[in-house]
């Protein structure tokens, strides 16, 4: 793990949410990408990619969200995103692709909204 960027993957009933603190750049994009390759393969119900605590978030971090997007979309599993950072929603708005993801302020507001909690 790189020392500018922690993930941490939390299994939630059906739901897989990654957590990413720290700055999604180049140098952290293969433990980013692995941890989200993970989560899909275990083919969760729902994947939640928890922002809160990104605090640099560069193409590279964007490119991977698309890419997750993708797959996700292809196979079915719902990706939603939750308490981007606001630079991490300026850099989605300024590139246009923020109408392209769910985007939820807690896990527990994903959850409900995809009927996965009590």
């Amino acid at each position: 793990m790189l020392a500018g960027m922690r993930s941490e993957t939390v299994r939630i009933g059906d739901a897989v949410v990654c957590v990413f603190a720290g700055d999604m750049i180049l140098d952290s994009e293969p433990v980013a990408a692995r941890t989200l390759t993970d989560a899909l393969d275990g083919r969760p119900a729902l994947l939640a990619v928890d922002l809160s605590g990104v605090e640099m978030f560069t193409s590279t971090g964007l490119n991977l969200l698309l890419v997750t997007r993708r797959r996700a979309l292809a196979e079915g599993i719902p990706l939603v995103l939750i308490a981007p950072s606001l630079r991490t929603v300026r850099t989605l708005e300024l590139t246009e692709t923020d109408t392209l993801f769910t985007v939820r302020t807690t896990v527990d507001e994903a959850l409900r909204q995809h009927r996965l909690s009590d």
